[in-house]
């Protein structure tokens, strides 16, 4: 999972600013979406959605008496990203599922959902943990970006820093893994930091304009990719593993750089540019080489399907909102008309077939068809007074269903 990188900003994406030769060729190895959406438009509700399954509104509350005074005080300040402080204990995970079916399940890099120790991530199912628990770090001395701007640089439970790139080293720690496990089944979580900000490139004292270093950290990016794959075809393990690529959110990029094209808005935005993003899954043998799909898909679609093919039995107690989608992946459908939602502090979009409805607190904003306009160019909520009415009555239900948070 790449960091705020937009639908615009690879070469499989039509980039012309960017070179991707890796995430490429991964692409031109199996399926690539057009269509696909992180469930939040910022970091941590998508997170909460990988981990969980679910919409992020579905998460369980974190009660104040859980979190440290200062954390909580964080998180009264910043309530639309409230799940940066921790998700319920008793939340099932992508991970657990995957750990109680015999699988080594790895976080290599961001977590974002828990400051305070009660909330790492070896204590939702990760057997292993190499990485930053906030929402970013300086990518040569990984000292936190945001809170309490200390080192947030992790070996499992311990904090213990090592001189490197932050992309490089995740990189490092990903093949380690991947070479360490060769023989059981294993289950990596790479959550890279870029190309979110601090926009630094491997240089430390290599001055460039932000274009040029935003580019280079995408393009390191890649370099990663390349490097994860090629690990895995080495150990000739490519045939039996499932590679996915994606985005957390929209880009929020220096100015020059066409990050999102060609999609309006951007990280944060409940335009296509702050949602639609970037995914690839790779399977030889399993997934058709070159292959393109424009079913409508979400973040919280990977859990119910890698327990699918874990043979993993979900709880039927536990509301699970994402689909398993191999069947699109082995091209035995081609996706089905679904009704999604997204809600961020008070803005909000609800999404059924081609038809978007966006709005903000109790006013609706703007009904757009995004198979026929994809940039959100034309307004057609006065046009379509019933179908818009049709909408918003289906987003106040989910709402009553989920919480309006």
């Amino acid at each position: 999972m790449a960091d705020d990188l937009g639908y615009g900003s690879l070469g499989c994406y039509n980039s012309k600013e960017v070179s991707t030769p890796n995430i490429d060729r991964l692409a031109a190895s199996g399926m690539l979406f057009t269509d696909f959406h992180s469930n939040g438009a910022m970091c941590t509700p998508t997170r909460a959605a990988l981990m969980t399954g679910r919409y992020p509104q579905r998460c369980t509350w974190v009660d104040d008496e859980e979190l440290s005074p200062v954390f909580r005080e964080q998180r009264r300040k910043n309530l639309p990203q409230r799940w940066a402080w921790g998700i319920a204990r008793d939340e099932l995970t992508i991970a657990r599922v995957l750990q109680e079916s015999g699988y080594r399940t790895g976080l290599i890099g961001k977590w974002h959902l828990g400051y305070d120790f009660r909330f790492h991530p070896m204590n939702y199912g990760f057997d292993e943990f190499r990485g930053f628990v906030g929402g970013s770090v300086d990518y040569h001395t990984h000292v936190a970006q945001h809170g309490l701007r200390t080192l947030d640089w992790w070996h499992d439970m311990e904090i213990r820093n090592e001189d490197g790139y932050a992309t490089d080293l995740l990189t490092k720690y990903a093949i380690n893994f991947i070479e360490r496990n060769r023989d059981r089944p294993f289950f990596l979580y790479l959550a890279h930091a870029a190309p979110h900000a601090p926009w630094q490139g491997r240089e430390p004292k290599e001055k460039k304009p932000p274009v040029a270093t935003y580019k280079e950290m995408i393009e390191i990016l890649d370099e990663s990719v390349g490097l994860v794959v090629e690990a895995l075809r080495h150990l000739d393990l490519i045939e039996s593993t499932l590679v996915v690529f994606c985005s957390d959110n929209g880009a929020d990029a220096p100015p020059g750089i066409s990050a999102n094209a060609p999609l309006q808005g951007k990280k944060g935005s409940m335009q296509e540019g702050g949602h639609r993003v970037p995914f690839i899954a790779s399977w030889p043998g399993r997934i058709r080489p070159g292959s393109k799909s424009n079913a409508t898909v979400m973040t919280m679609d990977f859990l119910p399907t890698f327990a699918e093919l874990a043979g993993s039995k979900l709880p039927p107690d536990r509301q699970i909102d994402g689909a398993n989608i191999m069947p699109i992946l082995s091209n035995e459908v081609s996706g089905s008309e679904r009704v999604l939602h997204w809600l961020f502090a008070d803005s909000w979009c609800v999404r059924r077939g081609p038809w978007k409805l966006s709005g903000k607190g109790k006013t609706p904003l703007a009904l757009v068809n995004v198979e026929r306009d994809l940039e959100e160019r034309t307004n057609l909520l006065k046009d379509h007074p019933e179908l818009a009415g049709g909408l918003r009555e289906l987003h106040r239900n989910w709402i009553n269903t989920v919480g309006n948070r």
